[in-house]
């Protein structure tokens, strides 16, 4: 809700979050048969899931770092800026 995503894709993450609970919700409340192919594969591509989130994480994490190394290089530009302006 912080303005890095557009109203519409914060809709799409919203509408699809209330629907990934609810499906949660009625997941934990049932029962599988043991080696079920289902299961296995819904297990399967949630540890796809998880890793493409873990990647995206770090993805963001480098981002953020970046964001502030930029940050401080404009501070220290700006600095070098004034003490150029102090000699003429």
């Amino acid at each position: 809700m912080d303005g890095r995503l557009s109203q519409p894709q914060r809709t799409a993450f919203l509408a699809d979050g209330k629907r990934l609970r609810g499906l949660l919700i009625n997941l934990l409340s049932a029962q599988f048969d043991e080696g079920n192919q289902a299961v296995l594969d819904a297990n399967g591509e949630l540890s796809n899931v998880n890793s493409k989130l873990a990647a995206s994480a770090a993805k963001l994490a480098n981002l953020e770092q970046t964001l502030g190394d930029v940050a401080t290089l404009v501070r220290n530009l700006d600095k070098l800026l004034n003490v150029a302006a102090n000699f003429l």
